[in-house]
Protein backbone atom coordinates (compact mmCIF):
# COMPACT_ATOMS: atom_id res chain seq x y z
CA UNK A 1 0.00 0.00 0.00
CA UNK A 2 2.81 2.37 0.90
CA UNK A 3 4.60 1.65 -2.37
CA UNK A 4 1.53 2.53 -4.41
CA UNK A 5 1.05 5.76 -2.40
CA UNK A 6 4.69 6.71 -2.93
CA UNK A 7 4.39 6.02 -6.63
CA UNK A 8 1.24 8.18 -6.83
CA UNK A 9 3.00 11.10 -5.07
CA UNK A 10 5.96 10.90 -7.44
CA UNK A 11 3.66 10.90 -10.45
CA UNK A 12 1.86 14.05 -9.26
CA UNK A 13 5.18 15.95 -9.04
CA UNK A 14 6.05 15.41 -12.70
CA UNK A 15 4.64 18.20 -14.91
CA UNK A 16 4.64 18.01 -18.66
CA UNK A 17 5.73 21.49 -19.84
CA UNK A 18 6.27 20.57 -23.46
CA UNK A 19 2.79 21.75 -24.65
CA UNK A 20 3.27 25.10 -22.88
CA UNK A 21 6.72 25.54 -24.41
CA UNK A 22 5.35 24.69 -27.85
CA UNK A 23 2.59 27.25 -27.38
CA UNK A 24 5.08 29.96 -26.43
CA UNK A 25 7.27 29.15 -29.41
CA UNK A 26 4.25 29.69 -31.66
CA UNK A 27 3.11 32.93 -29.95
CA UNK A 28 6.48 34.69 -29.71
CA UNK A 29 6.85 35.38 -33.49
CA UNK A 30 3.31 36.79 -33.64
CA UNK A 31 3.96 39.02 -30.63
CA UNK A 32 7.16 40.35 -32.18
CA UNK A 33 5.47 40.99 -35.53
CA UNK A 34 2.62 42.87 -33.88
CA UNK A 35 4.81 45.09 -31.71
CA UNK A 36 5.49 48.69 -32.82
CA UNK A 37 8.80 49.73 -31.29
CA UNK A 38 9.16 53.14 -32.99
CA UNK A 39 7.73 55.25 -35.81
CA UNK A 40 9.81 57.13 -38.37
CA UNK A 41 8.54 60.40 -39.80
CA UNK A 42 9.81 61.33 -43.26
CA UNK A 43 9.60 64.68 -45.05
CA UNK A 44 10.02 64.14 -48.80
CA UNK A 45 12.31 66.75 -50.35
CA UNK A 46 14.50 66.97 -53.44
CA UNK A 47 17.55 68.88 -54.61
CA UNK A 48 17.48 71.27 -57.58
CA UNK A 49 18.91 70.37 -60.97
CA UNK A 50 20.15 73.49 -62.73
CA UNK A 51 20.64 73.80 -66.48
CA UNK A 52 21.67 77.32 -67.58
CA UNK A 53 20.12 76.74 -71.02
CA UNK A 54 16.69 75.62 -69.79
CA UNK A 55 14.14 76.97 -67.33
CA UNK A 56 13.20 74.87 -64.31
CA UNK A 57 9.63 76.22 -64.43
CA UNK A 58 7.21 74.32 -66.70
CA UNK A 59 5.84 76.38 -69.57
CA UNK A 60 2.16 76.40 -68.65
CA UNK A 61 -0.13 79.29 -67.76
CA UNK A 62 -1.69 77.35 -64.88
CA UNK A 63 1.52 76.54 -62.99
CA UNK A 64 3.79 78.70 -60.83
CA UNK A 65 6.63 77.95 -58.43
CA UNK A 66 6.60 79.47 -54.96
CA UNK A 67 9.93 80.69 -53.57
CA UNK A 68 10.21 81.05 -49.80
CA UNK A 69 13.32 82.89 -48.58
CA UNK A 70 13.87 82.31 -44.85
CA UNK A 71 15.96 85.04 -43.27
CA UNK A 72 16.84 85.57 -39.63
CA UNK A 73 14.48 88.56 -39.33
CA UNK A 74 11.96 88.05 -42.14
CA UNK A 75 10.32 85.63 -44.56
CA UNK A 76 9.93 86.58 -48.22
CA UNK A 77 7.51 84.87 -50.59
CA UNK A 78 8.05 85.34 -54.31
CA UNK A 79 6.68 83.54 -57.35
CA UNK A 80 8.39 82.46 -60.56
CA UNK A 81 6.68 81.48 -63.80
CA UNK A 82 7.35 81.58 -67.51
CA UNK A 83 3.79 82.63 -68.31
CA UNK A 84 3.41 85.68 -66.05
CA UNK A 85 4.72 89.19 -66.56
CA UNK A 86 7.08 90.94 -64.17
CA UNK A 87 4.26 93.11 -62.84
CA UNK A 88 2.09 90.06 -62.16
CA UNK A 89 4.94 88.31 -60.36
CA UNK A 90 5.67 91.41 -58.29
CA UNK A 91 2.00 91.64 -57.26
CA UNK A 92 2.14 88.09 -55.86
CA UNK A 93 5.24 88.75 -53.74
CA UNK A 94 4.91 89.44 -50.03
CA UNK A 95 6.95 89.25 -46.80
CA UNK A 96 6.54 88.87 -43.03
CA UNK A 97 8.68 89.99 -40.13
CA UNK A 98 9.90 87.43 -37.60
CA UNK A 99 8.35 88.14 -34.19
CA UNK A 100 9.67 86.54 -31.03
CA UNK A 101 12.04 84.33 -32.98
CA UNK A 102 9.13 82.50 -34.68
CA UNK A 103 7.65 82.64 -38.16
CA UNK A 104 4.01 83.59 -38.73
CA UNK A 105 3.08 80.13 -40.00
CA UNK A 106 -0.65 80.83 -40.39
CA UNK A 107 -0.01 83.98 -42.44
CA UNK A 108 2.41 82.08 -44.70
CA UNK A 109 -0.06 79.22 -45.07
CA UNK A 110 -2.93 81.60 -45.93
CA UNK A 111 -0.80 83.29 -48.61
CA UNK A 112 0.03 79.89 -50.11
CA UNK A 113 -3.65 78.91 -50.01
CA UNK A 114 -4.54 82.00 -52.03
CA UNK A 115 -1.76 81.22 -54.49
CA UNK A 116 -2.96 77.60 -54.74
CA UNK A 117 -6.53 78.75 -55.36
CA UNK A 118 -5.37 80.99 -58.20
CA UNK A 119 -3.06 78.37 -59.73
CA UNK A 120 -4.46 74.99 -58.56
CA UNK A 121 -2.04 72.88 -60.61
CA UNK A 122 1.01 74.34 -58.87
CA UNK A 123 2.71 71.95 -56.45
CA UNK A 124 6.37 73.05 -56.10
CA UNK A 125 7.89 75.33 -53.48
CA UNK A 126 11.57 76.24 -53.23
CA UNK A 127 12.87 76.81 -49.70
CA UNK A 128 15.97 79.00 -49.23
CA UNK A 129 16.88 78.83 -45.51
CA UNK A 130 19.54 80.85 -43.73
CA UNK A 131 22.47 79.09 -42.02
CA UNK A 132 21.23 79.59 -38.45
CA UNK A 133 17.69 78.29 -38.98
CA UNK A 134 16.39 76.10 -36.17
CA UNK A 135 15.55 72.56 -37.30
CA UNK A 136 12.19 72.42 -35.51
CA UNK A 137 11.16 75.75 -37.00
CA UNK A 138 11.97 74.38 -40.44
CA UNK A 139 9.90 71.22 -39.85
CA UNK A 140 6.92 73.28 -38.62
CA UNK A 141 7.18 75.51 -41.67
CA UNK A 142 7.27 72.54 -44.05
CA UNK A 143 4.19 71.07 -42.37
CA UNK A 144 2.29 74.29 -43.07
CA UNK A 145 3.45 74.53 -46.70
CA UNK A 146 2.56 70.94 -47.68
CA UNK A 147 -1.07 70.80 -46.56
CA UNK A 148 -3.78 72.50 -44.52
CA UNK A 149 -7.00 71.52 -42.74
CA UNK A 150 -9.91 71.95 -45.16
CA UNK A 151 -12.56 71.94 -42.42
CA UNK A 152 -13.87 68.45 -43.15
CA UNK A 153 -13.69 65.20 -41.21
CA UNK A 154 -13.33 61.55 -42.18
CA UNK A 155 -15.43 58.59 -41.04
CA UNK A 156 -13.50 58.45 -37.75
CA UNK A 157 -14.22 62.15 -37.10
CA UNK A 158 -10.58 63.10 -37.73
CA UNK A 159 -9.83 66.36 -39.58
CA UNK A 160 -9.07 66.05 -43.28
CA UNK A 161 -6.31 67.92 -45.12
CA UNK A 162 -6.00 69.51 -48.55
CA UNK A 163 -2.80 69.67 -50.56
CA UNK A 164 -0.81 72.89 -50.87
CA UNK A 165 2.75 72.58 -52.22
CA UNK A 166 3.88 69.00 -51.49
CA UNK A 167 7.00 69.09 -53.71
CA UNK A 168 9.72 70.79 -51.63
CA UNK A 169 13.08 71.80 -53.10
CA UNK A 170 15.92 73.18 -50.98
CA UNK A 171 18.27 75.77 -52.48
CA UNK A 172 20.46 78.69 -51.43
CA UNK A 173 21.88 81.95 -52.74
CA UNK A 174 25.09 81.70 -54.77
CA UNK A 175 28.04 83.89 -53.71
CA UNK A 176 28.96 86.53 -56.29
CA UNK A 177 32.16 85.83 -58.22
CA UNK A 178 35.03 88.25 -57.59
CA UNK A 179 35.31 89.12 -61.28
CA UNK A 180 31.59 89.37 -61.96
CA UNK A 181 31.60 93.17 -61.77
CA UNK A 182 28.77 93.27 -59.20
CA UNK A 183 29.24 95.45 -56.13
CA UNK A 184 26.71 94.84 -53.37
CA UNK A 185 28.67 96.70 -50.69
CA UNK A 186 29.05 99.98 -52.58
CA UNK A 187 32.19 101.46 -54.16
CA UNK A 188 35.45 101.16 -52.29
CA UNK A 189 37.84 104.02 -51.60
CA UNK A 190 39.66 103.54 -54.91
CA UNK A 191 36.40 103.33 -56.86
CA UNK A 192 36.75 99.59 -57.61
CA UNK A 193 34.20 96.94 -56.77
CA UNK A 194 35.19 94.17 -54.40
CA UNK A 195 32.46 91.86 -55.81
CA UNK A 196 31.82 90.14 -52.48
CA UNK A 197 28.45 89.35 -50.96
CA UNK A 198 25.36 87.31 -51.69
CA UNK A 199 22.94 87.76 -54.52
CA UNK A 200 19.58 89.24 -53.65
CA UNK A 201 16.35 87.97 -55.27
CA UNK A 202 15.17 90.31 -58.05
CA UNK A 203 11.76 91.91 -58.02
CA UNK A 204 10.31 89.36 -60.46
CA UNK A 205 10.76 86.54 -57.95
CA UNK A 206 13.38 84.65 -59.94
CA UNK A 207 16.80 83.72 -58.60
CA UNK A 208 19.77 81.59 -59.45
CA UNK A 209 20.04 78.09 -57.93
CA UNK A 210 23.03 75.94 -57.21
CA UNK A 211 22.68 72.13 -57.23
CA UNK A 212 23.80 69.97 -54.31
CA UNK A 213 25.28 66.50 -54.28
CA UNK A 214 24.31 63.65 -51.90
CA UNK A 215 26.69 64.93 -49.19
CA UNK A 216 24.96 68.33 -49.03
CA UNK A 217 27.90 70.21 -50.56
CA UNK A 218 27.48 72.33 -53.71
CA UNK A 219 28.72 70.70 -56.89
Amino acid sequence: MFSSYKRAVEETKELNLIPVMNLMMVLIPFLLLGAAFYHIGVIPVSTPTHDPHESDVPVTPATVTANLVLKADAVELTVSSTSLTEDELAALATSWKVKGGAYDLLAIQNALKELKATYPKSNTIIIIPHDGLNYQNLVDLLDHTREYQDGGTDKDNNPTYAELFPVTVFSRFIPVEANSGLNLEGPSDDGASDGEGLTEPPDDGSFEEEPFDDSGEPQ
